[in-house]
């Protein structure tokens, strides 16, 4: 009994010991750089910017701050110089806004950057970064080319209003915003009377705004502003009020468009 008293004893020792040990080589070292984001994932549409700030304390001064990025799990070399970006940085602490335009190129790919801090004796923290882009209506409006295929006129009932010259026309949106369109082989009478200038979307993606001028007359400048009301990579629907008085009807026309999506 004596034996077997003094063996458990010695066993109760022993796992005090180990776990304070463990307890003790668990616990972090308080001069151990540490490293806080803002977030660490955003989903987004191309061409939309993201900001994140960065937050670092360094007990033994800062070395360097260094982000560096992936796409689909690979290192992105052309990222800053040789595929890392580095932030200066004085003293115990540092906060940096990390600011990125998503890329169209990117949509649906999977991108990820690291933030990683480095103190001047050597010990380092880090942190990583989701991003999940989706493609803009901007994108999709740039990628192809847009043939009008219906111009309905909202009377009651509704009177489809596509002449036949029109028939063949097609739109051309460019990735900078400016923009031509295509009057085919049968122009109407008045193609080419107006000159397209550029165009552009409004934040929420409702409304197409196309500017263009009149071809002898510059300083007459329009802006005709359409409401979206669909939009994938086939078809593009949407609509403008027309002011007919002119023609004895009244201001306020609806007229609804829808375009086709064909390759650029």
């Amino acid at each position: 009994m004596k034996r077997a008293y003094y063996l458990i004893t010695a066993l109760a020792l022993f796992a005090t010991v180990v776990f304070n040990s463990c307890k003790k080589d668990a616990e972090p070292d308080p001069n151990q750089p540490k490293i806080t984001l803002s977030s660490e994932k955003f989903l987004g549409k191309s061409g939309q910017e993201l900001e994140v700030t960065v937050n670092v304390t360094s007990p033994n001064g800062l070395s360097a701050l260094l982000i560096t990025k992936g796409v689909n799990l690979k290192p992105d070399n052309t990222f800053g110089t040789a595929g890392v970006l580095k932030v200066a940085g004085t003293g115990s602490t540092l906060t940096y806004i990390f600011k990125y335009t998503l890329q169209p190129e990117e949509v649906d790919k999977l991108v990820g950057f690291n933030f990683r801090v480095e103190d001047s004796k050597g010990l380092a923290s880090e942190k990583d970064f989701t991003l999940n882009t989706t493609v803009s209506a901007a994108q999709l409006l740039y990628t192809y080319k847009w043939n009008l295929k219906s111009k309905m006129w909202q009377k009651n009932p509704p009177i489809e209003n596509i002449t036949d010259c029109e028939k063949d026309d097609a739109f051309l949106f460019n990735r900078d915003r400016t923009m031509s369109v295509n009057y085919g082989t049968s122009a109407c009478t008045f193609d080419g009377f107006n000159v397209y200038d550029g165009w552009s979307l409004s934040d929420d993606e409702k409304e197409l705004t196309i500017t263009y001028h009149a071809l002898f007359n510059p300083a007459q400048i329009t802006n005709d502003k359409y409401k979206v009301i669909s939009l994938t990579k086939e078809k593009l629907v949407m609509s403008i009020t027309y002011d007919l008085t002119a023609f004895g009807e009244t201001d306020h026309e609806l007229f609804v468009f829808t375009y086709e999506s064909s390759g650029r």
